[in-house]
């Protein structure tokens, strides 16, 4: 699938469906939170939550003082979900609308954190562009 066509098709599904109705729906990411809590990392460490989208990772993140979050995903409607359901507390955060299979990191992270993207992609070219943006995207010694 092209860029366009993955981008056309995840704003359809933000625009089409609640949070709730979509099949990777998670109330709770504690499961990720936990995992990132094992690393040790520290809260003014960089986080990027690719595929973030709608989740609520980011409020964890924020509700456990992490300061230098980044949420990216292809479809700009799940981020202005995510935007509005975090009111003010959204501002601080980097909401990054981007395919991360040409996405081309301005900054390096800290820490990299994905539940749902990489296995969407089916294409062996499409998975290589994504480790390819991962290592240019986390800073030697992250995560």
């Amino acid at each position: 699938m092209n860029e366009l066509d993955r981008q056309a098709h995840w704003q359809s599904v933000y625009a089409t469906k609640a949070e709730r109705e979509v099949s990777w729906f998670q109330e709770d990411p504690a499961p990720s939170l936990d995992l990132i809590a094992e690393t040790g990392i520290s809260a003014n460490a960089g986080v990027i939550d690719v595929g973030g989208g709608a989740s609520r990772l980011v409020d964890g993140l924020l509700e456990r003082g992490f300061s230098r979050i980044a949420v990216l995903d292809l479809s700009a409607e799940a981020l202005e979900a995510a935007k509005r359901r975090l009111g003010p507390h959204g501002e601080a955060v980097a909401w990054i609308v981007a395919d991360v299979t040409t996405w081309d990191p301005p900054t390096t992270y800290d820490l990299w954190h994905d539940r749902a993207a990489f296995h969407f992609l089916t294409d062996p070219a499409d998975r290589a562009a994504y480790v390819a943006c991962l290592k240019k995207a986390v800073r030697p010694g992250g995560m």
